[in-house]
């Protein structure tokens, strides 16, 4: 719900150059989150009060990196897209006319996927015969298993989304789940996820202490778990057999996606996030 409400602000955001495309985020907010969205003074005061220092502005870079993996994807007609943990991802709708054969499957915990149909439901937004929804617990259940049940096909050549979701699984959980990417799909599928890059340098940042302070706080339920060391990523993929496509720290992000656009007045993303987007080897 965080992430829809930062993604709905963004699509929301007065300045065009950096303005997010995920008009439907605010199509899974409660009427109390919507209410900013239109407002520019309570706007402003959420933005001042209520989002920790840098949120925003991962939250824009990263959508848009995602965005156009997946739209390149869905163009050249990969045969398959999978979002692990997708949450209230709306791109399968959102480039809904973008789909030809391509199959897609969105896995999720029960509760979320039921609310997210739901919420289609209701706002009459169209989905594709293509999309199948995938109930797991990635803790417990078996990611390759589950799949298959769901029609995945291992020898068809994939793009796995990750989004917001490793920082909260145990490091061996995340190690398996590449380790059976890796097995149940040929050369040329790729993984697209975003990371904590580690170090003390940026888990000192005002922004990082900020986000652990409210995670504590907000989400207790939901601790942060996972990480991997600044500037090991390489060695890390290399280990599964995957090499890197590209790979952007936060002043890359910053760079691309917010100060090239001429706003160097903003906040900046913390150095604690990287994105990746790494394939399968020959």
């Amino acid at each position: 719900m965080a992430t829809a409400f930062m993604r709905a602000l963004a699509a929301s955001d007065p300045r065009k150059e950096i303005q997010g495309r995920d008009y439907l985020a605010e199509v899974f907010l409660l009427e109390e989150q919507r209410k900013p969205l239109n407002d520019q003074a309570l706007r402003t005061r959420v933005m001042q009060n209520k989002l920790t220092p840098g949120a925003y502005e991962f939250m824009i870079a990263r959508t848009a990196f995602f965005d156009q993996i997946v739209e390149q994807a869905l163009k050249e007609n990969i045969a398959q897209i999978v979002f692990l943990g997708a949450g209230y991802d709306s791109r399968p709708y959102r480039f809904g006319n973008l789909i030809q054969d391509t199959i897609i499957f969105e896995l999720d915990t029960r509760p979320t996927l039921q609310r997210k149909q739901e919420c289609l439901r209701r706002a009459r937004i169209s989905v594709s015969k293509h999309i199948n929804y995938v109930i797991i617990n990635f803790d417990t259940d078996n990611l390759a298993d589950r799949l298959i049940e769901a029609g995945y096909h291992r020898e068809k050549r994939t793009l796995f989304i990750w989004e917001g979701v490793t920082f909260y699984l145990r490091a061996e959980v995340v190690n398996d789940l590449l380790t059976i990417l890796k097995s149940n799909s040929p050369a040329g599928s790729s993984i697209c996820f975003d990371y904590a890059a580690l170090s003390a340098e940026a888990l000192n940042e005002e922004g990082a202490k900020e986000i652990k302070k409210l995670m504590r706080s907000h989400y207790s339920h939901e601790p942060t778990r996972f990480g991997i060391g600044a500037g090991e990523i390489e060695s890390f993929l290399a280990s599964k057999d995957l090499e890197i496509i590209e790979h952007l720290t936060a002043a890359e992000m910053n760079e691309r996606y917010l100060f090239g656009a001429g706003y160097h007045d903003m906040g900046k993303v913390p150095s604690l996030f990287c994105l990746v987007h790494a394939q399968v080897k020959e």
